[in-house]
């Protein structure tokens, strides 16, 4: 599994650095960022110390859904409840999460900019959602301080077995790692059993796919066949 951190529109290359100096103290060294390319300047390189080359190896892009598009499960992180969510995990749930899910390839965690966190439609694109439960609410904690406790919350991932990667590329898209592809597929079998109409019920089975178990991943991908099958379409 890979982790890929995630930043949004950040302001200030001086943050940036500090992320990167994080991530590499944990063992980390993914690093992609949408909408901005501080980590360019120079005052980026000045605070990363000894981390440049995750600013050097950092990924640009436009938009969150680029950088978004080839990942397998995404976790977006808050700092205080928004709209229709009601899950909210602390970074230690969303190590387990992970873990209990053994065939990811590559996941996401998504930080907001400085000033704003992620948006609404920014949050619509992800599939879980964490928040750092702090003692008080102000002063919040800065993206690099922010980006260190994840970090430090999801290291222990780094010393999990890999999967084996011996199986085919089939094999393990039947074990489902691609949590991101069977929501898609799961949405497709709502619309076609007429249950989209009902929003509420439509958002729960969205919202509980993420956090399902390996075993049952698996479960769901074979009924999803199953019935597209019964529908007549191709699998």
């Amino acid at each position: 599994m890979k982790l890929y951190f995630v930043l949004v529109s950040p302001a200030r290359a001086a943050n940036v650095g500090a992320a990167a100096r994080a991530m590499k103290t944990m063992g980390f060294d993914a690093m992609r960022l949408v909408g901005s390319r501080v980590h360019e300047e120079e005052e980026a390189s000045w605070v990363a110390h000894g981390a440049q080359e995750i600013l050097a190896e950092a990924s640009a892009f436009d938009t969150l859904e680029e950088a978004l598009a080839d990942m397998d499960l995404v976790i977006a992180t808050t700092a205080r409840q928004r709209g229709r969510y009601q899950h909210y995990l602390t970074p230690g749930e969303i190590r387990e999460q992970i873990r209990a899910k053994p065939s990811l390839e590559k996941v996401a965690i998504v930080f907001g900019c400085e000033e704003s966190g992620l948006s609404n439609e920014q949050l619509a694109q992800v599939d879980l959602i964490s928040y750092l439960p702090l003692k008080v609410s102000y002063p919040s904690l800065n993206l690099g301080q922010a980006i260190m406790l994840y970090a430090y919350e999801l290291s222990p991932l780094l010393d999990d077995q890999p999967v084996d990667e011996s199986r085919s590329v089939a094999e393990n898209f039947e074990s489902t790692g691609q949590v991101r592809v069977l929501k898609s597929k799961t949405a497709e079998l709502l619309n076609d059993l007429g249950v989209s109409q009902d929003e509420k019920l439509h958002q729960w089975v969205m919202d509980r796919v993420p956090m399902l178990p390996q075993r049952d991943l698996n479960m769901l991908h074979l009924l999803c066949k199953d019935l597209a099958r019964k529908f007549g379409k191709e699998v």
